[in-house]
């Protein structure tokens, strides 16, 4: 499955908006509030048509509060006016289907997400569905998965992990779409597995899949498994201490988390794939603030180990870190401040960060900037202090004072600024003088 473009119509902020996207990697950047996290909500809703073709499994729609709204003043009163119909309109590739285009709209709050310009894709998920029934093992389904700025599983948990029954294929696109992270399915699976394992005296092709995806991704491990005995995941690191996975810094188990959670679904979804799971399961990851918890050290890697861990999985994910920004290839950045489109894996951060994100002067702390803005400040008003009548100098001072005040800790600053008020005529004991 891939996702060529996507257009949104009075979705959320957008009024109008057409996005085209990478067949690999592809992220969303921009300031606050330019959309990033509304454009992977619209991708949701959109390829959750898919599973609308699927008798169990429930469907993305557009919400109500989704409709975009504008905002005027009626006296003293704010009013907010809804904007319907919103529109999600994708065009891409489902399971060999050659390029199609799907839509789906909310006509007005009351009523439901539309399906009739999606029937292409409906149609193509029940051919899907049919196959699965039918125990095609040639069938190679796609991963569908969303992990939101929530997604900080892996919490000591004090009941005992219930092992699973079989079950359908199509039973991990459950909730696939919710950006809130569930760690429970996993679980269940892996301690399943696990213990397959043991009872079979066999090594499970899928198993070591996710071990080795883990490997690729979180830095200094060297195995993961889920222990029958404690009833927990545990990781073994590189200087082979064995840690249960709760005690993890956040970083870890963020990238642990969503890694072994993507290997997973593939390998739910196609185990005739065994060790090969991993690298041979196409599909669509969305991942907000991908950067989240990661060291600036790790955000230079994680797209490359990323790429090279689900070679087949177009990943769509936003961010704010010039670091995550400077390791993407030509085509990946989706700016979403309409700056001119440029190649920045080959940039300072420094350029990136000021060029590309308006960071003034990156290269200097916000405190040096805010101290040399005082300063100018400061002399300022000790020129125009020179100039000023006696009942003004008053408030001159106060001014003098407001601006020194931040920088008090700094003890060479402040004497510096402290001199020039002194040569000024303006020190503490000026009014004694006049």
């Amino acid at each position: 499955m891939r996702l060529d473009q996507l257009v949104v119509q009075n979705f959320k902020g957008f009024e109008h908006k057409i996005i085209h996207f990478s067949p690999q990697f592809n992220v969303l950047s921009g300031d606050n509030a330019t959309g990033k996290t509304a454009i992977l909500d619209a991708i949701a809703v959109g390829i959750g048509a898919l599973f609308q073709g699927f008798d169990s499994i429930s469907s993305r729609p557009i919400r109500t509060t989704e409709i975009r709204h504008t905002g005027y003043r009626l006296g003293a009163e704010l009013k907010l006016e809804p904007y319907p119909p919103a529109i999600v309109r994708c065009s891409g590739e489902v399971v060999d289907s050659g390029l199609i285009t799907w839509e789906r709209r909310l006509h007005k709050p009351s009523s439901r997400t539309t399906h009739q310009n999606a029937k292409n894709i409906i149609n193509k998920a029940k051919q899907l569905q049919e196959r699965v029934r039918a125990g095609d093992k040639s069938l190679i389904l796609p991963v569908i998965s969303y992990y939101g700025t929530g997604r900080l599983w892996l919490q000591k948990s004090a009941r005992l992990v219930e092992t699973t029954k079989p079950d359908s294929r199509l039973s991990s696109y459950e909730g696939c779409l919710e950006p809130a992270s569930d760690e429970k399915q996993f679980l269940r699976w892996l301690k399943t597995m696990e213990i397959a394992a043991l009872q079979r005296k066999v090594s499970i092709g899928v198993l070591e899949c996710i071990r080795k995806a883990v490997r690729n991704c979180l830095e200094n491990c060297e195995s993961v498994y889920f222990d029958i005995q404690y009833d927990e995941l545990i990781t073994t690191l590189s200087d082979k201490q064995s840690l249960p996975a709760h005690m993890l810094s956040d970083g870890q188990r963020i990238i642990l988390g969503m890694v072994a959670d993507i290997a997973y679904k593939a390998a739910s979804l196609n185990s005739q794939l065994e060790e090969k799971t991993a690298l041979e399961t196409p599909g669509i990851v969305l991942i907000d603030e991908i950067d989240l918890h990661l060291h600036p050290n790790w955000q230079r890697k994680i797209v490359d180990s990323l790429k090279t861990t689900f070679p087949k999985i177009q990943f769509i994910a936003t961010t704010h870190s010039p670091f995550i920004i400077q390791s993407l290839r030509e085509g990946e950045l989706i700016e979403l401040n309409e700056y001119e489109p440029a190649e920045y894996a080959d940039q300072s951060i420094e350029n990136i960060a000021e060029y590309k994100m308006g960071i003034e002067i990156p290269q200097r702390s916000q405190r040096y900037l805010d101290m040399m803005a005082a300063a100018k400040e400061y002399y300022r008003v000790l020129e125009q202090a020179k100039e000023a009548p006696l009942e003004k100098i008053a408030s001159l001072k106060n001014r003098l004072d407001e601006l020194s005040a931040p920088f008090s800790d700094n003890i060479a600053y402040h004497a510096f600024l402290e001199m020039q008020r002194e040569a000024a005529g303006l020190g503490r004991n000026a009014d004694e003088a006049h």
